[in-house]
Order: structure tokens, then C-alpha cells, then sequence
């Protein structure tokens, strides 16, 4: 009997994200789930099966083969394809941007025209020479042999100017690794060899019975002698599949469930009994820093996978997997999976593949581990839920805990929110009695919360100390150097300085793209813009006045760096931020020096507030708490109490204590007042009266409608237009140009519809998109929608 299949083609395309009916070949295996190639018109491409059928569907008309299933078993799950399409409607965006979001990636290839290249860094011209000269060559492999090519952006800019081009080879489709192996017989074992070499082969099989013929290569055993043996049936060579293994060569101390509090007791006892009924439930674990949410998720993972389930734990950065792995392996060796986008394609797409046939327990990882590919799913953690990170930032626009709730309901499965500091949207639902809150309102051992010290910035500049440190933050971190102890500090952002300005003319050096200021950096001594990776020589003389007084103000990680070695010139100092961490691993390389107190100060942005656990740190300084509050977005001051509160929580973790500088030009903010006192009721309670009052989530469901195009004109006739289409079907925002008015030479304008109910903004935002497509507008100029966004800027 003929089978049909039902193709959701690779093409981004609105009107083209509907299946499409192939025939299945006599002898293929395709399964719902399976990656497949057909044609297309004149071309061949990928797609999915989501569906099988034993008769041809009545609206086919002629129908063409499959030609090629590119895995050996289905990448997606019948459930995984399910939750696309509820993805799709969720977020205003195609099923297969969904589908897509949730894969393994493929072997990543460049190409590279040297010709197209108009710099003159030696290091990229070379590169770009060797691409031209070899051909398509694999990502990892170029990098590896043109480390520079690796450095922050460099990438990006090459890719935006056109000298070289990435591609996804996913045609081929990502394949176990195998290694071929030697493989004593019963022959073998009473052979008599000829010769030494026979001899010494057979000695080195007699003891492992199979190795790799690597390893037999190694031990001086070559090919031919091994193909002789295996012509006297003495050796068999198979094909044996090795494991590509993210944690390969780490070794973890096995470690037993620590006794819990009577918080920690009910917390647990209460996730526990959703799992062991199979009820869908929604867990707000509300602890302070330091109160032992970390050991509730292990022990409750431990009862899931008991119940033989799977767990999902997420973590808002790859910067905290290193952290976690390490607790979790302690406790369940090598059952966890790591999935997040520093792992090699390879190494994906083994984890994948054991999470999918039940070799694991658990799937750690950042925002994308939410689609692992559990059968049975018994518990999903949200670790350090409120932040942003979750969010994803590119088409699909989904937050994974949305995802999860899905994926929960489903599999009538627990969801543990964990957070010192929650969403105002989760403590509202738990609040409302959605979401059930277990409170751990004591750090372990009852250790207390660090003191938190508000300096007054504008104080210090009237008593005429100018320097990036305040007297107390200096004097504080001499005693802390003193004990033996450690410090962090905090900025809340990277570079050497925020801008760089002639004091002649007044004129800031901006990108020309964005028309956003540059940041100096000392590496090089270039600018460099954050948003499209442009960069510059430093000028010597100012481009509007030929002046000389140029000079870069405001303070990036490098200075702090700098700055604070002129205090200290003996101390050891490491940073974590977005330059320094570009490269694979050093995300732990930075972290594992600073816990075996390789390093004196951990200095870094956001990275260094979330999760991290090292008892040795007694003091923690925030340079500035003023970056986010100025920021235009109605939830900057949620953004600084969390920031503080978080960092200030990395003290005292230890039985030594620990204290908290936090230096301020706005030391009466309501949120910096909050996270002094560690005071997360407050805060709430002021900054839910404003959202209420201002109409804001969690009081209502906010859709941004972003447009930009090159022409600032059409961008805004774009707007009016939209505008139009939306008024009088629900509350709209604007239209207004964005906070960051023009980014990579698009200019940026945005409206943000407001209502009370998800299903019915997504309906009218949905159909003044359909509108804008049909339109004149949409050749040139861009709409993305963002559904719940979390940022305006």
C-alpha cells in the first residue's frame, strides 16, 4: 500500500507555512518527526514530516517523492510538533521558524571572498586568502587554525560586509560518530602468530579483547598487521559508535542529598506530590540568595527520575552551566545531558539523541534546553526565573517559560519556578493562587543576609574624590585582601569606557550605522559599537574639528580592571564579560580560577550576579546601580532591584560573612532602597501599584510591533499605517521612534498594542500584520512582532 507524508518545507515564507503531500518511497523509513529533502520547483530542500497517511489526500494533485531521509532516527517528537504549531499561534511567527528553533544544528561551513575584504589586518586578510584558495571548509576547523577570526564580532562584521558567508550544511544531516575498532575471536584467543608483530597484537587484544585501531595504531601496531589477522579470521573489525561527551575528562566527586530544612521539607514534599499524582502544577519557590534552592530541585529530580521521568532544568546563562553541571554530575553522574549553543554541532546532537532514548535523567542547559526531547517529562525548573534571558531575542520571539507550562500540561508533568527575586508577573499569579509559592525565607545554617552600604556618588564628587571607587568601596575591598578573602564587582556593562568625545567641539564618535555612541577599548585601542560590531582606530584628531583633545569618559570592565590595579598592583584580577568569554570553555576556565582562588577580584557584568556560589567571596561592590534605572523601558526599576539583589546575594555565602558596597548617584530610588534591605514585598508592592496605575504587565498583554528599513520616511508612513489598521480595535502605543532610533543604518520605529486578553490582541495584531504584508510597505520596509516583550529599547 502507498504511504503519503505530510512536509513542512524549509521556507520562510508566510504564505508557504502549510505541509505539503509527498509520496513516500517503497523501502524509506520516514517517520513523523523525520528530517527529509524534496523537491521544490526547481530546487531540492529540507523539511519535516509531520504526518503520515495510508491514502492520498482528495485536494492533492500530482504528487512527487521524498528523495532522502537526512537522520538515522527522528530529530522531533509527535509532541515537539504539536507544541510548533501551538508556537507559531502563540507568537505570531511560521512553524517552522519553531521547528527549527528546536534542532540540533548542522555542521556549520564558510566560504569567503579575500577580494571583498577592504581592512588591512594582516591576520584577516590571511584567513580570508586561505578561504578563497580552499574552498567551503568547516567553521570549527578555520577557527581553530585562525584563532583571531574567533575574537568577539569579528565574525559578525565579515559576514555584514559581505567577505565571508556561513552555511549550515544540514543536507547532509548529523550522524553518529563511529571509530573503527579490532575485535578479538574465539580463533584469535588460541591462534599461534606468525611473526612479532602478529604477536604483539594479538598480546595487546589477548588483554582488552577490543580496541580502536587507533589506539592499536598508537601502540605500534599498524594497519596491515591488523588486516593480515583479520584475513585469518583471528580479529574482526567492526564499526563501534563513540559518544562525542560535552564533559569528557572532567572528573565529579560523588555527593549524597544534604539534610534539608523544614522550608526546604515542605517545598519539596509539595513538588514531590504533584509528580507522584501526575497532576500539572506550577511551583513559585520564592527563597532568598543563599536558602538552598538548588538542593530542593536535586532532591525533587531524584524523585522524578525514581518515578522514571525526565527533568528539564534550565539556567538563564551559559556562564552558570559550568556551576550547575557540576552539582548535578556530583549527584547523578553521567545521566544529565548539557544542551546549550557552546557545545559543538556534534556534541548536540549526541545529547539530543540520549535524551530522546531514555539514556539520561536530566537535560541541563540555557533558554533552548526547553524543547529536549523527553518521552515521559515529570518536572521542568526555571532557575533564576524572572530574568530576561529566557526571553529569545530572535525569531521565534518565545519565552521558555511558556514553553514549559505547555509542555507541562501535556505531560502532566511540574513546573518549578526558582527565584530570590520573581517576575512580577509570576508573583502575581501567585498571588491570584495560579501558581502555588513555597517560601524559603532563611539562607542555610541561618547564616544572614550581608549588610548592603549605599554610597552617595555625589557626595564623594563634593568632597572632591573623583576616582571610579568610592573611600569606603577602597577601604573595604584593603580589609577584605587582608583576610585572605575575595571580592566581585559589578558593572552593568563591557568595554574600557562608555564614549569617546572631543572636548573642543563637544562632537561623541558614533557608530555611522546606528547613530549610537562608541565604546573605547583598550585592547587595540579601537571603538567598537555593541549593536552591530562596527569598529574604528581611536582618532588622534576629532573628524569635525581636527581638534586633539579627544578623550573617552565613563567606565567599561577593562578600566575597572585598570583602575583598580593602580590601588592594588599585587592583586590578581580576572574578568567575566561578553569579551572575554567569546571563546569555548572560558566561561569555566574564568570561573575555575576564581574558585581555586587563582584570583583575588572577579570583575564583570550581569554575569556575575546570577547563581554563582563561591564561600570565599565576603564582599561584593556594584560600581554603578544607575545603568538600568535611566534606561526608557517601563521595566527598568524591576531590573534594578533584581541586579542588586542578586549580586548582593554572591556575599556571605560562607561562614565568614560577608558585606555589600553599592555606589549610586540616586540613592533614594525606591528599588535601590529595596534591594538594601533585601526587601522583595516592597518593592513589589510599589512597583505593582505604578504597572497598575500605568496599565502595564502583569495588568496587561502588550504586543511591539517593530518596523525599520533604510528609509526613515517609508519607515514612518509604515507606522501611520499599522497605526490605522490597529485604532479602535485595542489600545495602542505610539507610533514612536525606538529608544535606539537607528541600528546597522535601519532606522527603528515601533507601536506596542495593549490589551487584556492574550487571544484576542493576538487576533487583531495578527490581522494588521496580514494587512501590512499586503501592502506597498512591506517590500522595503521590515515588521517584527514581539509578543510579551521584555524590552522597548
Amino acid at each position: 500500500m502507498e504511504r503519503f507524508a505530510e512536509i513542512l518545507v524549509r521556507i520562510h515564507h508566510q504564505r508557504l507555512d502549510r505541509p505539503f503531500t509527498y509520496r513516500v518511497p517503497p523501502g524509506m523509513d520516514v517517520s513523523v518527526g523525520s528530517r527529509v529533502v524534496v523537491p521544490f520547483g526547481p530546487r531540492r530542500i529540507e523539511g519535516y514530516c509531520i504526518g503520515l497517511a495510508g491514502d492520498l489526500p482528495a485536494a492533492a494533485a500530482e504528487v512527487k517523492d521524498i528523495e532522502e531521509v537526512l537522520d538515522d532516527t527522528p530529530v522531533l517528537t509527535e509532541e515537539l510538533i504539536k507544541l510548533a504549531g501551538w508556537g507559531a499561534a502563540r507568537y505570531l511567527c511560521s512553524q517552522m521558524d519553531f521547528l527549527q528553533a528546536m534542532v540540533p544544528p548542522g555542521v556549520r561551513w564558510v566560504t569567503g571572498k579575500w577580494a571583498a575584504y577592504s581592512g588591512t589586518e594582516e591576520p584577516i586578510s590571511a584567513a580570508c586568502r586561505y578561504l578563497q584558495e580552499k574552498g567551503p571548509v568547516k567553521l570549527s576547523a578555520w577557527l581553530k587554525q585562525f584563532p583571531e577570526m574567533d575574537a568577539a564580532g569579528v565574525l559578525r562584521r565579515l559576514r555584514r560586509e559581505g567577505v565571508i558567508t556561513v552555511t549550515s550544511r544540514d543536507a547532509q544531516g548529523m550522524k553518529p560518530r563511529t571509530v573503527r575498532e579490532a575485535v578479538l575471536t574465539a580463533e584469535g584467543r588460541r591462534a599461534e602468530p606468525v611473526g612479532s608483530k602478529q604477536a604483539l597484537a594479538l598480546e595487546i587484544l589477548r588483554k582488552d579483547t577490543a580496541l580502536p585501531l587507533s589506539h592499536l595504531a598508537d601502540a605500534g601496531v599498524s594497519a596491515a598487521t591488523v588486516r593480515s589477522l583479520a584475513a585469518r579470521s583471528w580479529v574482526e573489525i567492526r564499526e563501534k559508535e563513540v559518544r562525542r561527551d560535552p564533559l569528557d575528562g572532567e572528573h565529579f566527586e560523588p555527593e549524597e542529598p544534604l539534610p534539608l530544612t523544614l522550608a526546604q521539607k515542605e517545598a519539596l514534599e509539595q513538588i514531590s506530590g504533584a509528580i507522584n499524582d501526575r497532576k500539572s502544577g506550577v511551583f513559585l519557590l520564592h527563597g532568598v540568595t543563599g536558602s538552598g534552592k538548588t538542593e530542593v530541585y536535586l532532591q525533587a529530580i531524584a524523585r522524578t527520575a525514581s518515578a522514571g521521568l525526565g527533568s528539564i532544568v534550565l539556567v538563564p546563562e551559559i556562564a552558570l552551566t559550568p556551576q550547575i553541571i557540576e552539582r548535578f554530575a556530583s549527584r547523578f553522574g553521567g545521566r544529565i545531558a548539557v544542551l546549550h549553543s557552546r557545545l559543538s554541532a556534534g556534541e548536540r546532537y549526541d545529547e539530543w539523541r540520549r535524551v530522546a532514548e531514555g539514556d539520561a535523567v536530566v537535560a541541563i542547559g540555557a533558554r533552548s534546553a526547553v524543547f529536549a526531547p523527553f518521552a515521559k517529562l515529570g518536572l521542568i525548573i526555571l532557575d533564576e526565573e524572572h530574568e530576561a534571558t529566557y526571553k529569545q531575542d530572535e525569531t521565534p520571539r518565545y519565552h521558555a517559560r511558556e514553553v514549559a507550562l505547555w509542555r507541562a500540561r501535556l505531560h502532566k508533568a511540574a513546573v518549578v519556578l526558582g527565584s530570590a527575586t520573581p517576575s512580577l508577573e509570576s508573583y502575581r499569579l501567585a498571588e491570584l493562587g495560579e501558581y502555588t509559592l513555597s517560601r524559603l525565607p532563611d539562607r542555610i545554617e541561618n547564616r544572614p543576609m550581608p549588610p548592603v552600604e549605599i554610597v552617595d556618588m555625589r557626595q564623594e564628587l563634593k568632597e572632591k574624590h573623583r576616582s571610579i571607587f568610592s573611600r569606603l568601596l577602597l577601604s573595604t575591598l584593603e580589609s577584605t585582601f587582608q583576610q585572605g578573602k575575595q571580592a566581585i564587582l559589578l558593572l552593568n556593562r563591557r568595554g574600557y569606557a562608555t564614549f569617546v568625545l572631543c572636548r573642543e567641539c563637544g562632537h561623541v564618535m558614533r557608530c555611522k550605522s546606528c547613530d549610537i555612541s562608541l565604546k573605547f577599548h583598550m585592547a587595540g585601542e579601537a571603538l567598537r559599537c555593541h549593536y552591530c560590531d562596527y569598529s574604528e582606530d581611536y582618532p588622534r584628531v576629532c573628524p569635525v574639528c581636527s581638534g586633539r583633545y579627544i578623550r573617552h569618559f565613563g567606565t567599561g570592565t577593562q578600566k575597572v580592571e585598570e583602575e583598580l590595579l593602580k590601588y592594588f598592583p599585587d592583586r590578581r584580577v580576572v574578568r567575566l564579560d561578553a569579551d572575554t568569554t567569546a571563546r569555548k570553555g572560558a566561561h569555566k576556565k574564568i570561573l575555575t580560577q576564581f574558585k581555586k582562588k587563582e584570583a583575588d577580584v572577579l570583575i564583570g557584568t550581569q554575569m556575575v550576579a546570577k547563581g554563582l556560589d563561591f564561600p570565599d567571596v565576603t564582599l561584593v561592590g556594584v560600581i554603578t546601580a544607575d545603568t538600568a534605572i535611566n534606561l526608557p523601558d517601563f521595566r527598568a526599576g524591576e531590573r534594578t532591584f533584581q541586579l542588586l539583589t542578586q549580586v548582593a546575594g554572591r556575599a556571605g555565602r560562607g561562614p565568614a560573612g560577608g558585606r555589600v558596597v553599592v555606589q549610586t548617584y540616586t540613592p533614594d530610588h525606591y528599588a535601590i532602597l529595596a534591594a538594601k534591605d533585601h526587601d522583595y514585598p516592597t518593592f513589589y508592592r510599589e512597583e505593582s501599584q505604578t504597572r497598575q496605575e500605568l496599565g502595564y504587565p502583569p495588568y496587561s498583554v502588550l504586543v511591539r510591533l517593530l518596523l525599520a528599513g533604510a528609509d526613515e520616511a517609508r519607515v514612518i508612513d509604515a507606522a501611520s499605517f499599522l497605526a490605522a489598521h490597529l485604532e479602535g480595535s485595542t489600545d495602542i502605543l505610539g507610533p514612536s521612534p525606538c529608544p535606539l532610533e537607528k541600528i546597522r543604518g535601519q532606522f527603528r520605529w515601533q507601536l506596542v498594542a495593549r490589551g487584556s486578553d492574550t487571544d484576542t490582541l493576538l487576533r487583531i495584531v495578527k490581522k494588521a500584520s496580514a494587512e501590512f504584508g499586503g501592502s506597498t510597505f512591506s517590500g522595503d520596509v521590515r515588521l517584527t512582532l514581539d509578543v510579551d516583550p521584555q524590552s522597548l529599547l
